[in-house]
């Protein structure tokens, strides 16, 4: 009789561990969309295979995938086309019917740089081909000062950034240089000297840079702890709606990074339908993620 109660246990067990590791392995094969903090994150939840697909920035990816580093050997892009996207450098919007006179100036003043620091420093990055020919009109009506008062005032315009190589490299709250945090103090650098000409003395704009949760990039706006966003900005119709953006200043798409070995898995739209996808929260890769998923 025991033994009969032994070999219905351990049948029982052994029937239970299956369906343990069944339902387990369901759960990890599951499609679904995952936030995450920062873009960077992406390649920690696919080499820690806790993710089968990172939606990102193909201007972060590509720069990433070319260094050589434990994170990036066993990834890479999948091909998957997306559409050609654009960054913009958001500020906050003008009064009713004026324009923004600092989203105006840096207009400007980019396109002043274009052959110059706007060059040199993508150059450096290694990001030559995202540039773009800046081309810049000067809108009709009235302009509205508030912002660029609000900075000459305070002598300095607070960016909000995250870490987002090659944008803005560094460790921390620290930006030690990118792209776009060099370009930042090339342009307010120029800002500086017109004004100074302007007024007849010398005038400093300086640049402070704050680490933000890119998911709160438009509270901080708000609450004006930042002044800006410069910081390899999707432009969208809705942000274009919310915030005085400059015009397009690089070119960009979002890419499918995933593991080499799973490469020919993830090949197309359908296959990525039956992925675990991860993404930064409030990015434009976000927003592909939940399209391909068909997430409201």
């Amino acid at each position: 009789m025991k033994k009969k109660i032994t070999v219905i246990v351990s049948i029982i067990s052994i029937v239970f561990v299956m369906a343990f590791a069944l339902a387990a392995c369901n759960k990890e094969t599951k499609p679904g969309y995952t936030a995450l903090s920062a873009q960077a994150d992406v390649f920690k939840e696919l080499n820690a295979k806790t993710a089968d697909v990172g939606i990102m920035d193909y201007t972060m990816a590509n720069y990433l995938l070319s260094v050589d580093s434990a994170m990036a050997k066993n990834l890479t892009i999948a091909d998957v086309e997306f559409e050609k996207e654009y960054y913009g450098i958001a500020f906050r919007k003008a009064a009713d019917g004026k324009y923004n006179a600092l989203t105006d100036l840096v207009n400007q003043v980019l396109v002043e740089l274009k052959d110059a620091d706007y060059k040199t420093i993508a150059e450096k990055y290694g990001i030559s081909a995202a540039t773009l020919d800046l081309v810049y009109t000067k809108p009709a009506g009235e302009a509205d000062n508030t912002e660029l008062d609000y900075i000459k005032n305070k002598g300095k315009i607070v960016i909000g950034f995250t870490l987002n190589a090659p944008m803005a490299l560094g460790s921390g709250d620290k930006t030690t240089g990118g792209f776009d945090t060099d370009l930042a103090k090339a342009v307010f650098a120029k800002i500086s000297e017109k004004i100074s000409e302007k007024v007849g003395k010398t005038i400093t704009i300086a640049v402070e840079f704050k680490l933000i949760d890119w998911g709160k990039k438009e509270s901080e706006m708000e609450a004006k702890t930042i002044d800006c966003v410069w910081n390899g900005l999707t432009v969208t119709p809705a942000r274009a709606a919310q915030w005085s953006i400059t015009m397009n200043y690089l070119e960009n798409k979002q890419c499918a990074v995933v593991r080499k070995a799973d490469k020919d898995k993830y090949n197309s739209y359908d296959a990525l339908k039956k992925a675990r996808i991860v993404a930064e929260d409030g990015s434009a890769g976000e927003d592909a993620a939940k399209e391909i998923l068909g997430i409201k």
